[in-house]
């Protein structure tokens, strides 16, 4: 995967979890506002599903390549004597 990738899934990563405690922060106010909660969390969920689509889709291109956490090791071919 091209670095410039990761960089940018990790920093919608960061801004999914910054909009989360945002919003979180808005609700545990005394005085909370639901208007600012519900942008927030809105903000989150349409990240969340943007870098979803934007995986699937890279996925598809072949930007990226998908593999399991261990991954597998091609045997290696035997050499006629």
């Amino acid at each position: 995967m091209p670095p410039l990738i990761k960089y940018l899934v990790v920093f919608i990563l960061i801004v999914i979890i910054y909009n989360l405690f945002k919003a979180f922060y808005h609700l545990s106010k005394g005085t909370s506002n639901p208007k600012k909660v519900v942008k927030s969390l809105m903000i989150r969920v349409g990240f969340s599903i943007a870098l979803f689509l934007s995986l699937l889709l890279a996925s598809y291109l072949g930007i990226i390549k998908p593999h399991g956490l261990l991954p597998i090791e091609k045997p290696a071919i035997e050499q006629p004597l």
